[in-house]
């Protein structure tokens, strides 16, 4: 069985290290977007909560992931009863 290359598996690691990093400061401004009242915030939690949740599935923390895409639902209906 052929074995992927190791830089390849040094770059998705790192692409998913990012993505972490990047979903939580979107967590972080979509919280200060809704303390300001900014109808914005439930828009930059969910693209926030999406990528986390993908991150905690590939680091196996399924339920942080389940949390995180729970959260998507109810930023979904924040921004629903917001509009």
């Amino acid at each position: 069985m052929m074995q992927p290359c190791p830089n390849t598996l040094m770059k998705d690691e790192k692409i998913n290290h990012i993505l972490g990093w990047v979903g939580t400061l979107l967590i972080l401004l979509g919280y200060y977007l809704n303390a300001n009242m900014y109808v914005s915030s439930w828009i930059v939690w969910a693209v926030g909560n999406l990528f986390v949740g993908k991150y905690c599935l590939d680091r196996g923390a399924y339920p942080t992931a389940v949390m995180s895409f729970v959260l998507i639902i109810l930023n979904i209906y924040g921004y629903l009863n917001w509009t």
